[in-house]
């Protein structure tokens, strides 16, 4: 009888001891709306907007083009504030070695982006911090191409809209072209 009781005891001990844990968030599980962006959560949504667009991006400075969060974008007020608040947490964010991907289609496969730390010599892709909403389904990025050859560059903002798990490619803003 004392056996069964100690044994009583551990499991209740044990259920009420993990009830209380706080479940750690995986990116299998939904993140809270109003939840801040996370880094590896940037790379992650940058990944995928890369490799849903098509985007060949060899080499990206690691200095990022700043987007302002105008009301030209569709976001809400609870967008702008949130939007706020990550340009304030990622404030001197720089991108980091092997951590964007492209579409390689000479290797079949990813391949990491080159970050350029000078950002003066050769094809040079600029992206901007992207602004991203609190439901993590619409994102608002900056792409920019220079050649640092005299000839002009491209460039423009771009609306993406998460569609059945891909980003699709919604409005442009400010798209431009120098030759």
């Amino acid at each position: 009888m004392k056996f069964l009781f100690r044994l009583l005891l551990i499991l209740l001990a044990t259920f009420f001891i993990n009830c209380n844990r706080t479940p750690s968030l995986t990116k299998d599980k939904i993140y809270n709306k109003t939840s801040d962006l996370r880094k590896d959560e940037v790379y992650e949504i940058l990944n995928e907007i890369i490799a849903d667009d098509s985007l060949t991006l060899y080499t990206v400075c690691s200095h990022l083009d700043n987007l302002s969060d105008s009301d030209d974008y569709g976001f809400n007020n609870q967008n702008k504030k949130f939007i706020e608040r990550q340009n304030e947490i990622f404030k001197g964010f720089q991108f980091e070695s092997n951590k964007l991907k492209f579409y390689s289609r000479k290797k079949k496969g990813f391949d990491f982006i080159y970050i350029d730390t000078s950002c003066k010599k050769g094809v040079v892709n600029g992206l901007s911090f992207p602004l991203i909403s609190t439901d993590r389904q619409r994102v608002v990025l900056k792409i920019t191409e220079d050649c640092h050859c005299g000839l002009g560059g491209q460039g423009g903002i771009f609306l993406y809209l998460k569609q059945n798990g891909h980003w699709k490619r919604g409005k442009s803003f400010d798209h431009w072209a120098s030759y």
